[in-house]
């Protein structure tokens, strides 16, 4: 089906829109709690304080939802682009599990295994729906967005398997990487597709 510009529009915004609603909040728990940034810790330590926890459930809660939301105005708006919207709903499902996990961790070093597990899965398909959309619509800003994201996830990868520690740090760069893939370069490629280009 051609992509329509209602949808491609509200598409593009909802995608560049979940990613504020992911960074912003959890740029406030590190101001509010700058320690996690400093310790060996990762991103879910925000869930764990009562100060931060309201909103590190907004970050996670908020992104997941608004980005069913781009999922499901991009599914009649994208020509072939089902491995993105099937992507997309993976990437918001998971976000939800691992916010889920997050309060239970702490009672059961088994939970904190499987949210560790499901953190890096969630981060491995995120990876994979940039490297689709990067593919569809590549472009030198593109890659590099990509390439940040990868970094990312390396660093979050060698902190979990206690190489480096700077898993918080990973996980930032790599989220910067992916929103900069779905606001710019996702939204950047349906506005085109709208457009007939």
């Amino acid at each position: 089906m051609a992509a329509t510009a209602p949808d491609a529009v509200r598409a593009a915004g909802l995608a560049r829109g979940a990613q504020i609603v992911w960074i912003a909040p959890l740029a406030l728990c590190a101001l509010l709690d700058p320690h996690v940034a400093l310790s060996e810790g990762g991103v879910s330590n925000y869930g764990n304080h009562v100060a931060t926890a309201p909103l590190y459930v907004v970050s996670f809660a908020g992104n997941a939802l608004v980005l069913l939301g781009a999922a499901r105005a991009l599914a009649p708006s994208l020509a072939r682009g089902r491995a993105i919207v099937l992507g997309l709903r993976a990437v918001a499902a998971l976000e939800l599990v691992v916010l889920a996990t997050t309060f239970v961790r702490r009672y059961s070093f088994t939970w904190s295994l499987v949210h560790d597990d499901l953190g890096v899965a969630q981060f491995a398909a995120a990876a994979a729906v940039a490297v689709v959309i990067v593919a569809r619509w590549p472009r030198g800003d593109a890659f590099t967005f990509l390439g940040v994201q990868v970094a990312g996830s390396l660093l979050g990868l060698l902190s979990a398997l206690r190489v480096i520690h700077l898993l918080f740090w990973g996980q930032v760069v790599g989220s910067l990487g992916f929103a900069a893939v779905l606001g710019i370069v996702l939204a950047r490629g349906v506005r085109q597709a709208a457009a007939g280009s």
